[in-house]
């Protein structure tokens, strides 16, 4: 969750960085860093040194996520974009990480729709987001969140998937004709929006249900400068 904070999760960078010790916690706590950006710079000690689990993928995310948060604006996307130029099946990753630059990231534009057209599951959605991101324009990617949306409707129950699509949407301020009559089958669905027990399934659920509601408003023509 803290993840999804960016920049507002700095606070909690005390209680984060003893994590970095333990190999199982240390990948999430680098992808909060990561989302943290360069408020986060004084940790890039601490992350060199972390430990996870020894695969090439792991060792690579942390050196670039320490140079990702130690770098100027301008020089992050300079080696974000070299790495998704060069890369021939790029990490979800390395294309989400271009969102935050907008249109400055236009060059990286072609690839990234690349990338979306020829992925399934998170790659693919991120990919959607980030070329929305990156031009302004909903079409194509609206109809990607699509898939991460209906299958909601008729029982799925793929929540990770569905709250990163609805704080999209919320962000685009825009939702389609299936999109809409999706969220209104899943608003009134009498279960939770979550495969986890506990007061945690309360906590997501009342999470997805707030980010439904948001999405519905923000799709209504006559709510959307409120959004």
């Amino acid at each position: 969750m803290l993840e999804a904070w960016g920049e507002d999760a700095l606070p909690a960078l005390p209680d984060l960085l003893p994590l970095l010790a333990d190999s199982w916690t240390a990948l999430h706590v680098v992808r909060v860093l990561q989302a943290i950006g360069t408020a986060a710079a004084p940790a890039a000690p601490a992350l060199r040194t972390c430990q996870v689990l020894d695969y090439p993928g792991n060792h690579s995310f942390v050196a670039s996520t320490a140079a990702y948060i130690t770098m100027d604006r301008e020089a992050r996307l300079r080696m974000i974009g070299d790495a998704v130029t060069a890369t021939e099946e790029p990490d979800y990753r390395q294309i989400g990480a271009l969102a935050e630059f907008g249109s400055d990231a236009a060059p990286h534009a072609h690839r990234v729709r690349l990338a979306m057209e020829n992925s399934t599951d998170y790659s693919r959605l991120s990919a959607a987001i980030t070329l929305w991101s990156i031009t302004g324009r909903t079409e194509p990617s609206i109809h990607v969140l699509e898939e991460f949306v209906v299958p909601v409707a008729t029982g799925g129950d793929s929540y990770g998937f569905f709250r990163d699509t609805l704080q999209a949407l919320v962000r685009m301020g825009e939702i389609t004709p299936a999109i809409r009559a999706a969220l209104l089958t899943i608003h009134q669905l009498d279960r939770r929006l979550s495969t986890e027990g506990g007061y945690p399934a309360i906590l997501r659920d009342d999470e997805l249900r707030g980010l439904i509601e948001l999405a519905l408003a923000c799709g209504d023509t006559d709510s959307r400068e409120t959004c």
